[in-house]
């Protein structure tokens, strides 16, 4: 019986959950690029600054934007070690790798053991970190409502219990246990994913350009908000 579930899970359960997510995340590029065509429709200024846009993704994307940042330092340099985790263990550890071998026929580079392993206790102390600093910061707990607290924790199960698949002698339950557990709480992260705050780490970089375009002034307001404040042939 365990070991039927563990071929439903990798399998048919498996491909619908990719399946799923691409929907997903093909709904949110199309709506993304949509509202990126009507702010560049309704901008006077059509002009992208793309050396800005690349430079600003990038600084999403490299540590020391984290580093020099005084202001809530460890809770955003926690949250870029999470962010890393999330997106290299699912794509290239050698387990994942094999299974988009047999199923999808594709397969690429993996992350040898001990990295792999290092990202996964670095993805789990991450998200545990974040939900302590969120309950720690009064502002922070009073605004969180379920879906804040239950997503980071959806986040931490795939992680914790591919831990326990990898090294059955931290796992309270047989190793397959802890497999099936694993391929199902993943695949319930990849149908979240695309409805979810996760999916800006997908479409992070369109959000930039939707910004540059829509969070522009048009053509002529910087006299007309001179004349408002009285100050016609000065800076503002």
């Amino acid at each position: 019986m365990l070991e039927a579930m563990i071929e439903l899970a990798r399998g048919p359960l498996l491909r619908l959950s990719l399946l799923v997510m691409l929907a997903g995340l093909l709904r949110a590029f199309a709506l993304q690029a949509w509202e990126i065509g009507w702010a560049w429709r309704r901008a006077g200024d059509h002009f992208v600054p793309w050396k800005l846009v690349i430079a600003r993704n990038l600084s999403w994307l490299l540590p020391w934007r984290y580093l020099k940042s005084e202001e809530r330092f460890v809770y955003n340099f926690v949250s870029f070690l999470f962010h890393v985790a999330i997106v290299l263990v699912p794509l290239f550890l050698a387990g994942h790798v094999a299974i988009w071998e047999k199923e999808l026929g594709i397969g690429w580079w993996t992350l040898p053991p001990l990295l792999a392993d290092a990202l996964t206790v670095t993805g789990i102390l991450a998200l545990v970190g974040l939900l302590a600093g969120r309950y720690a910061n009064g502002g922070s707990r009073r605004m969180s409502r379920a879906g804040d607290w239950l997503l980071p924790v959806l986040c931490l199960l795939p992680f914790v219990t591919g831990f326990m698949t990898s090294h059955p002698a931290w796992s309270p339950w047989n190793a397959r246990v802890s497999y099936l557990l694993h391929l199902l709480t993943a695949e319930l992260l990849l149908v979240v994913v695309p409805f979810s705050k996760l999916v800006h780490v997908v479409l992070f970089w369109s959000s930039q350009v939707s910004s540059e375009l829509g969070w522009r002034f048009p053509p002529g307001f910087g006299h007309r908000v001179r004349q408002t404040l009285g100050k016609e042939g000065q800076g503002v």
